[in-house]
C-alpha cells in the first residue's frame, strides 16, 4: 500500500507571519497533538521548479539535482537556496542538535507550496532588536552574547557547516528574558563540504561579508569569525566598522580591512575587547582566532 504524504496543516494549527525572506516565509504554528501543544516556528521554502523532495533527512542525490532540473534564473536560484538549506538542516540535525546556541529542527513537510521546515520557536525576538533598543551594550553582555555566538559556531564548525550570513538578524533569543539563550538560525546560505550550489555563494550582507568572500577567495570556518568581529564591534559602539558613502567604497575598506576604534566611543572600552575585534578583523583569515579560541 502507497502511504499517503503527511499534510502540514493537518499536524499543525498555522497562525500568524512572524516573518518574511527573498523565497521563504515563516508563520507560527502550534501541534494538533492531543498530549502536547507544542509550538513551533514553521519555514516555509517556496518552490518555482519541479518537486525532486521526498521525505527527511532528504536524499542527497535528489537534492544536488534540484537546479539542474528548472529553466530560469529566479526558479534556479530559488530551488539552490531551498535545497541548500534543507541539506544543511539535515547536517545540524545529524551532527549538532540539539545545541542550546543552534536552531532545531523537529521535522519536514511537502506540499504544492513548497518545503516546510518545522523549527524551534524563538519568541525572543532578533539580537539585531536587542541592538537598536539598547544603542550600546555593556562589555559583560557583549562578551555573552559574543560567548554563545561563538559556541554555536564551534559546533557548526565542528561538522564542516560555514554559515556565511552570521550577522544579529540571524541570531534569535529563545525567550524574552534577559539571560535567555541566543540561538543561530537562517542557513539558506550556509555551506556544506562539497555539496554547496556556487549560486548560494552570491549572496550574503555586505556589512559582515568577509574579504575573501568578497574576492572570491576561499570560503572557510575563519569567514564566519569575521562576521562575528563585526557583531562584536556594533555590540560596543552601537554603529558598523566599516562606514562608506557606497557599497563599492565598503567593499574597499572591509578588503583593505580600513577600520578605527574612535576615541569619543572607544575610550571606555576595555583594550581587550579592542584586541579581540582587531583579531577577528584580520585580513588574514588564518591569523584570525576560531571559534572554541573566541
Amino acid at each position: 500500500m502507497i502511504q499517503q504524504a503527511r499534510k502540514l496543516s493537518e499536524e499543525y494549527e498555522i497562525l500568524d507571519v512572524l516573518g518574511r525572506g527573498g523565497f521563504s516565509v515563516v508563520r507560527k504554528g502550534i501541534s494538533k497533538s492531543r498530549r502536547e501543544k507544542k509550538e513551533v516556528a514553521i519555514k516555509t521554502l517556496r518552490r518555482i521548479g519541479p518537486s525532486t523532495f521526498s521525505g527527511f533527512p532528504p536524499n542527497r542525490n535528489a537534492l544536488k539535482s534540484v537546479s539542474s532540473m528548472v529553466p530560469t534564473r529566479k526558479s534556479m536560484i530559488s530551488d539552490a537556496l531551498l535545497t541548500n538549506e534543507i541539506l544543511v538542516m539535515r547536517k545540524i540535525v545529524e551532527n549538532v542538535s540539539p545545541h542550546e546556541n543552534v536552531i532545531d529542527l523537529y521535522d519536514v513537510y511537502e506540499d504544492s507550496n513548497g518545503v516546510h521546515l518545522v523549527l524551534e520557536l524563538c519568541s525572543g525576538g532578533e539580537l539585531f532588536d536587542r541592538i537598536v533598543a539598547q544603542t550600546r551594550h555593556t562589555e559583560a553582555k557583549a562578551a555573552e552574547v559574543v560567548r554563545q555566538i561563538a559556541s554555536g559556531l564551534k559546533a557548526l564548525h565542528e561538522a564542516n557547516i560555514i554559515h556565511r550570513d552570521l550577522k544579529p538578524e540571524n541570531c534569535l533569543f529563545l525567550d524574552e528574558s534577559q539571560d535567555s539563550s541566543l540561538k543561530i538560525m537562517d542557513f539558506g546560505l550556509s555551506s556544506v563540504e562539497e555539496f554547496t550550489d556556487p549560486v548560494v555563494g552570491l549572496f550574503g550582507s555586505i556589512d559582515y561579508v568577509s574579504p575573501e568572500a568578497l574576492s572570491q577567495g576561499t570560503i572557510t570556518s575563519k569567514s564566519d569569525m569575521w562576521s562575528l568581529g563585526v557583531i562584536l564591534y556594533i555590540l560596543l559602539s552601537g554603529y558598523p566598522p566599516f562606514l562608506a558613502q557606497s557599497n563599492r567604497q565598503k567593499q574597499q575598506l572591509i578588503m583593505a580591512g580600513d577600520f578605527s576604534f574612535h576615541e569619543k566611543t572607544w575610550k571606555t572600552i576595555s583594550s581587550s575587547a579592542r584586541q579581540l575585534i582587531s583579531s577577528l578583523l584580520t585580513v588574514n583569515p588564518q591569523e584570525r582566532p576560531s571559534a572554541q579560541e573566541v
